[in-house]
């Protein structure tokens, strides 16, 4: 009897979740998957990092998205319970806001909020109740304004959505194409957004226990990853195999995924496969800075707070989320906020320290007390900027790889953790390896 065939090697560039996502899945397929991690610390912009309270208390802060938007029987959701990750029980949320026009107003989110919705008019208003009705659309480069001005009227993508948008995206909603939100066109195949989110179910932000940077380290543990291990060169090699070539070191593979940001993906794949890299290099990105605070706490905002601020009107500020009182990240009886400031919006230069900053929150929120804390956490290139028309540049990245070279991440599957799971399963699922 032969024995059996070795399975696949195949090195993963990039740490981050792209990789470690791509990793999992490969590794569940019965190949032999390595991560290579330039930096120590796995995660990307998804890291729960130590930032300890003003005593020294034990406390931490979300590098990335402060929970997972999960849906029953989603990629991400049959995820966690296959790394049995404890998550913490949902609970009521706090205050939701939309800052327009100089004042605080209900989230357009809610019912409630897009009831009351300033500037939207009493036709804007029924005019979202014929949505069920809308046929969908057939535009492949239709901008995330076209899509909700069709499906719910020119007044919502006129006075709630850049506010919306940007609070996710830190983009107009005209620069985007609807790869940036991939599940509208799955909502728009089941019937709208309405009836095709009752068909696919409800969505809830939950926690891991350990902050959302519990998911990386949990995949990291189950993985064969390499930090502190960056990679210099790729080589083609006879029969469409590869040789990664790093610092002082070199791995032969049977396949190489590149899990990078564009920028660097562009840089590892030019001498190879110059069309991609010049397509790569053309994607832009975001600089976001954010800026984590404790104050005391505020008396009805125990459960957390949301606040977005209606472009331009933040003067660069794009709005604001709290913990919970009682989130094992946060420090006892205090109130710990993060601001968004930038991405594609100007910024004004009294922004550019706490001071301002802390000057235009007080705008919207007014019962903010002094900070006892302060940290930025600046973010270069955090979001791809996916514009209308970004699906065609993606089918022509692909095709310019040679074989048994992939490309992956949040500028091929959209910039959610939701997204890149879908994403990154299906595309493995399709693998003939």
């Amino acid at each position: 009897m032969n024995p059996p065939p070795n399975p696949a090697r195949v090195i993963v560039l990039g740490g981050g979740l792209s990789g470690l996502l791509a990793a999992w899945h490969l590794q569940r397929k019965g190949l032999d998957p390595e991560v290579w991690e330039a930096s120590a610390a796995v995660g990307g912009w998804a890291q729960t990092l130590s930032w300890a309270g003003p005593k020294g208390e034990p406390g931490f802060l979300e590098r990335g998205p402060q929970g997972l938007l999960l849906r029953h029987g989603s990629a991400l959701d049959r995820l966690i319970h296959e790394l049995e990750l404890e998550l913490r029980p949902t609970r009521p949320k706090g205050p939701r806001w939309l800052g327009k026009a100089g004042q605080r107003h209900p989230s357009p989110a809610s019912l409630a909020g897009l009831l009351g919705a300033p500037g939207l008019s009493l036709g804007g208003k029924l005019r979202l109740l014929a949505e069920p009705f809308i046929p969908a659309g057939t535009d492949a480069d239709e901008s995330l304004h076209a899509f909700f001005a069709r499906r719910l009227g020119a007044g919502f993508a006129r006075e709630c959505l850049p506010a919306l948008v940007a609070g996710v995206l830190a983009a107009p909603p005209e620069r985007l194409g609807l790869g940036a939100l991939p599940r509208l066109r799955h909502l728009e195949a089941r019937g709208g957004l309405l009836l095709g989110g009752l068909r696919l179910g409800a969505e809830r932000t939950r926690l891991p226990q350990g902050g959302t940077g519990a998911l990386a380290w949990a995949l990291a543990a189950r993985l064969c990853v390499h930090t502190n291990r960056p990679v210099r060169t790729l080589e083609a090699l006879p029969g469409g195999r590869w040789r990664v070539l790093g610092e002082g070191r070199s791995s032969d593979a049977d396949a190489v995924v590149v899990a990078l940001p564009s920028a660097a993906a562009a840089d590892l794949l030019r001498p190879t496969s110059a069309e991609a890299a010049c397509l790569l290099s053309a994607i832009p990105r975001l600089d976001l800075r954010v800026w984590h605070s404790r104050h005391p706490m505020v008396q009805g905002w125990e459960r957390g707070l949301g606040l977005l601020v209606h472009p331009p009107e933040g003067r660069g500020l794009l709005g604001a989320v709290s913990f919970a009182a009682g989130d094992p990240r946060g420090v006892a009886d205090l109130l710990q906020l993060r601001a968004y400031v930038g991405g594609a919006y100007p910024v004004d230069p009294a922004l550019a320290s706490w001071p301002g900053v802390f000057t235009e929150l007080r705008r919207w929120l007014p019962e903010l007390g002094e900070a006892i804390q302060v940290r930025e956490e600046a973010a270069p290139g955090a979001f791809p900027l996916l514009e209308p028309g970004h699906g065609a540049r993606v089918a022509r990245i692909i095709k310019g790889l040679p074989p048994n070279l992939h490309w992956l991440g949040t500028e091929r599957f959209g910039p959610g953790i939701p997204d890149l799971a879908e994403g990154i399963k299906a595309w493995v699922q399709s693998l003939r390896m």
